[in-house]
C-alpha cells in the first residue's frame, strides 16, 4: 500500500553534462543549481501535506545540502527528509537502485530531476507508481521544464489521495527494441537510433551522419534532438497511439516514388543539422518492425549502448510508466477548490 504522506526525489547529479555541451551551445545545470530546484519543490511538497521525502543519495552534496536545508528557519513547513543510503557507484546503478527502494517503500509519487536517460531508468523500475519528470538534462524530450514549487503541489496532491492519479496522469508510450542474436533488449521513452558505427566513444549522438534509422515514440515539431527529425516530418504527439519510423538516405535509395527529403533540425541547443531522409512511416503499438540495418551500434533515447550484428526489431509500447501532467492537475485541483479555503480567524 503506498505511503501518502511519502513522495521520492530522484536528482541526478549527472544529467546535464555530456559532450553535447562541447558540440552545440547548451548550459550546465550546477549541484547548487538542482539543490535550488529541490528547496522549491520542498515547498510545493509541504504545503500540500507531504510529510516524508525519500531523496538518492549522491557524491555532489545534493542530497546532504537538502537534508541540510530542511533543519534550517527556511525549512519550516517542509517533509522530513531521509536519504536513501546505498554504497554510491557514480553510475545508472544508483538511479536504479534508488527508485526500487522508493517503489519498495511505498511512495505516492517519484518526482525526477534529470534528463531522458535519468527518467528512462526510474520508468524501468517504477511500475504503477507515478512519476513527475522535471527536465534538467541535455536535449530533453521526455521531461519538460517545470517549476518546482508546482510541480511539487501537484506531486502532493496525488500522493495525499486529494487528486485521483487516473484523471491527471497517463502512460508514457515506450519502445522495445530487442536483439534476438545476442538476448538483449533494451527501452526507449523517446527514440530508439541505429548507427553505422562501432564506436561507443562518449555515448552521446550528436552527429546525425551515423543515424542509418530512426524509431521514434513521438515526434514535436517543437521538439529538439533526434525527435526533432520526425517533428519537422510528421509531427506526433505523445498521447497519440503511433510512432514514427524513419529510414535516412545513407541507408540507401529511397522506395519508388517516395523523393528523398532534407530536414532542417535542430539536434542540439544552438546546433542544427541538414539531414536527408530516404522514407517513413507510422508504427503502430504493439507490431514489431524489423530494422534494414543487420550491423552497427544502438543507441538509446540519445544514448549509445550496444553494438549488435544480426536482426534487430523495434516495438512501440503503450504501458509505460504513468506521468502526472502538472498543468492538467494544477487545472483540476483549481476548479474542484482543493487551492483554496477560508480565510482564518
Amino acid at each position: 500500500m503506498k505511503d501518502a504522506r511519502a513522495v521520492g526525489v530522484v536528482a541526478n547529479p549527472a544529467s546535464a553534462r555530456d559532450i553535447r555541451r562541447l558540440v552545440a551551445h547548451g548550459s550546465s545545470v550546477t549541484a547548487h543549481q538542482k539543490l535550488n530546484q529541490l528547496r522549491r519543490l520542498m515547498v510545493g511538497l509541504g504545503r500540500t501535506g507531504v510529510q516524508q521525502v525519500l531523496v538518492m543519495g549522491d557524491r555532489s552534496g545534493i542530497a546532504i545540502g537538502l537534508v541540510e536545508a530542511s533543519g534550517r528557519p527556511s525549512g519550516a513547513g517542509w517533509p522530513s527528509v531521509e536519504i536513501i543510503d546505498e554504497d554510491l557507484t557514480n553510475t545508472a546503478a544508483d538511479t536504479v537502485n534508488a527508485t526500487r527502494r522508493m517503489v519498495a517503500a511505498g511512495v505516492g509519487v517519484i518526482v525526477v530531476l534529470g534528463g531522458d536517460g535519468t527518467h528512462r531508468l526510474v520508468a524501468d523500475e517504477c511500475g504503477l507508481t507515478p512519476i513527475v519528470a522535471i527536465s534538467t538534462g541535455t536535449n530533453n524530450a521526455f521531461p519538460i521544464p517545470l517549476e518546482p514549487t508546482v510541480a511539487g503541489m501537484a506531486a502532493g496532491l496525488v500522493a495525499g489521495g486529494r487528486l485521483d492519479v487516473e484523471r491527471v496522469a497517463r502512460p508514457a508510450k515506450m519502445l522495445e527494441v530487442r536483439c534476438p542474436g545476442s538476448g538483449r533488449s533494451e527501452r526507449a521513452l523517446v527514440d530508439v537510433a541505429i548507427l553505422n558505427t562501432e564506436r561507443i566513444g562518449s555515448g552521446a549522438v550528436w552527429e546525425p551522419g551515423t543515424v542509418e534509422e530512426l524509431f521514434l515514440c513521438f515526434a514535436p515539431p517543437d521538439g529538439i534532438g533526434l525527435s526533432a527529425i520526425g517533428g519537422h516530418l510528421q509531427p506526433v504527439d505523445r498521447h497519440e497511439p503511433v510512432g514514427l519510423a524513419i529510414r535516412l538516405a545513407a541507408t540507401g535509395p529511397p522506395p519508388s516514388g517516395a523523393p528523398t527529403q532534407r530536414v532542417a533540425a535542430p539536434i542540439g541547443p544552438g546546433l542544427i543539422a541538414e539531414v536527408d531522409v530516404a522514407s517513413w512511416s507510422k508504427l503502430a503499438v504493439d507490431q514489431p518492425v524489423t530494422a534494414a540495418t543487420t550491423s552497427g551500434t544502438v543507441a538509446i533515447d540519445g544514448e549509445r549502448m550496444f553494438r549488435f550484428d544480426s536482426e534487430l526489431t523495434v516495438t512501440l509500447r503503450a504501458d509505460g510508466p504513468l506521468v502526472i501532467d502538472v498543468a492538467e492537475a494544477m487545472e483540476f485541483a483549481a476548479r474542484s477548490g482543493l487551492l483554496t479555503g477560508p480565510v482564518a480567524t
